[in-house]
């Protein structure tokens, strides 16, 4: 499977995000930069804001305060840890997904996801893991240029989980920005260039992936690797 190479800046940056709730705040006063051709890392507890943070950059949903800057909602796409799915076959959701994807490319996906017996099970029906296996291949065959991906290995078995993080390292390799949430913190080492810590809506540490699991500055960091 191939990707198209991406020649021109592809960076996303916030400022001052902020997400109040009611009377509460889930997001407060991040900052951050995601550089170009790498795979940033999001870890921390449930509840710590990584798939809030992730929509929020990608643009679904707008911050109280705050600015970004990032390339076109045309040239992203967002994989959900739990995927909405439309009632038709799985094989023409991948089509409204990447619709100038060519038929023996589609296949591959198809195959390489073990989902070749699915093409034609509505997809409603489908697994929850299954769901996001389809979700996944409709979004790296639509080749976009930064892919969000919330929890995508959390509802599927230890294959599937191999090709989808050989899939990721290879959209790396072409150049295409990757933002991922994990709580796996063995995934976090494989795949990682950068490592953001999120606690309490807050970052806490944002490093590159050898600094944050060799030499963590924070104290919440290293309770947060002895604990992951």
């Amino acid at each position: 499977m191939s990707y198209k190479k991406f020649r021109e800046p592809d960076c996303v940056i916030a400022r001052n995000i902020t997400f109040e709730q009611g009377q509460y705040k889930l997001l407060k006063n991040i900052n951050l930069s995601i550089p170009k051709g790498m795979i940033t890392l999001f870890v921390g507890h449930n509840g710590s804001g990584k798939s809030l943070l992730m929509q929020i950059l990608h643009g679904i949903i707008k911050p109280t305060d705050g600015h970004i800057d990032s390339i076109s909602a045309k040239e992203q796409r967002f994989v959900f840890q739990n995927p909405i799915v439309l009632n038709r076959t799985a094989s023409k959701n991948f089509d409204l997904v990447a619709p100038f994807c060519a038929r023996n490319e589609k296949l591959k996906w198809f195959q390489k996801s073990g989902l070749t017996g699915r093409m034609n099970t509505h997809a409603p029906l489908l697994s929850g893991g299954e769901k996001q296996k389809l979700a996944f291949i409709s979004v790296f065959a639509s080749n976009p240029n930064l892919i969000f991906l919330d929890e995508p290995c959390a509802n599927i078995d230890y294959e599937a989980t191999q090709f989808i993080e050989e899939e990721i390292l290879k959209a790396r390799e072409c150049g295409k920005t990757i933002v991922m949430s994990t709580h796996n913190k063995s995934q976090a080492e494989r795949l990682g260039d950068y490592i953001i810590l999120l606690e309490r809506g807050k970052i806490i540490e944002n490093s590159e992936k050898l600094d944050f699991f060799k030499n963590p500055k924070t104290e919440s960091a290293k309770k947060y690797l002895k604990l992951a």
